[in-house]
């Protein structure tokens, strides 16, 4: 199957329970499947396969991925999604959010809590920087997220400490919405300081994964989570960040996919600013005003 083909694909109910099988083991990773099904021309192709077709596509050492994948297809994934209290949508849904098309390797099934009428929103913006921030961050976010409230903005960020915190909190603060995406599944809560922000997103707003609500943490799946963080949004904002960072890589995503990049100006000497200032020399937005995010995205204040 191509790009356009998947795209244009309404999935039936044994193209699901196979995608639902893939998903659920953990070497499994959306960017394999991706390869996958662009050797195949159907995606029913994957549950005919025999063991030794199945490898072979598959690559070495996936003997037991044959053997989950068969086992999962005989799964009660409505009991168990029921128990873990999450519910999913497939990338054919209406909900599921179109700017996440831009990724190669975007996420056949979205896992979540809360309000999914939020991912319909076309004016959602990704706002990111270092668990370690400094009091630049927390004044600046005090203007900016009123600010994109006022202007119907719900933000985006992936529920970690520091400036992922701040976010959602003052968006909270301010009456917008906000939507958490976080890198493991739903039935671990990380960092544990956040557990009332997670009651209360999970509630009121949304919180979503791409991994089976018992997937526990691995330190890839944050840099997975942050392509999601840099796609799901009209632009990406970032207010400090350390140079070799996650918040970095997540800048670099954002490029990537064209996305527009909007950096606070750092200060000189300072190290969670440098990193800002040198992606503004490669094409990022100086972020220096207010009006600067109506300009780039054209969205009437």
């Amino acid at each position: 199957m191509n790009r356009e083909e998947l795209l244009n694909k309404k999935l039936n109910d044994m193209e699901k329970r196979i995608l639902l099988s893939l998903v659920a083991i953990e070497k499994v990773t959306s960017l394999k499947i991706h390869k996958i099904l662009g050797k195949l021309e159907k995606i029913e192709e994957i549950a005919k396969l025999n063991r030794e077709s199945f490898i072979k596509l598959f690559g070495k050492n996936s003997d037991d991925i044959y053997e989950k994948f068969h086992n999962n297809m005989d799964f009660n994934y409505d009991k168990y999604f029921k128990f873990y209290k999450t519910n999913y949508l497939f990338f054919d849904s209406e909900y599921y959010p179109q700017n996440l098309f831009k990724l190669y390797d975007f996420p056949f099934i979205l896992f979540y809590r809360g309000n999914k009428d939020l991912l319909l929103f076309k004016r959602k913006i990704s706002i990111v920087g270092t668990r370690h921030n400094t009091s630049y961050s927390d004044k600046s976010l005090d203007q900016i997220v009123p600010y994109l409230v006022k202007n119907n903005f719900v933000t985006v960020s992936g529920i970690a400490s520091g400036v992922d915190r701040l976010v959602h909190e003052k968006t909270i603060k301010n009456k917008g919405y906000t939507i958490g995406i976080i890198g493991h599944g739903h039935n671990t809560i990380y960092p544990e300081e956040n557990i009332k922000l997670y009651e209360e997103m999970k509630k009121n707003h949304i919180i979503v994964s791409e991994y089976f609500p018992t997937s526990g943490i691995r330190k890839y799946r944050f840099l997975e989570r942050n392509r999601l963080v840099a796609a799901f949004g009209l632009g990406l904002l970032v207010t400090e960040a350390a140079s070799k960072s996650g918040t970095s890589r997540t800048i670099d995503y954002a490029l990537d996919i064209g996305n527009s990049v909007f950096c606070l100006p750092g200060r000189f000497g300072d190290k969670m600013s440098g990193a800002l200032n040198e992606h503004i020399k490669s094409g990022a937005i100086l972020f220096n005003k207010l009006s600067d995010l109506n300009d780039e995205l054209r969205f009437k204040s």
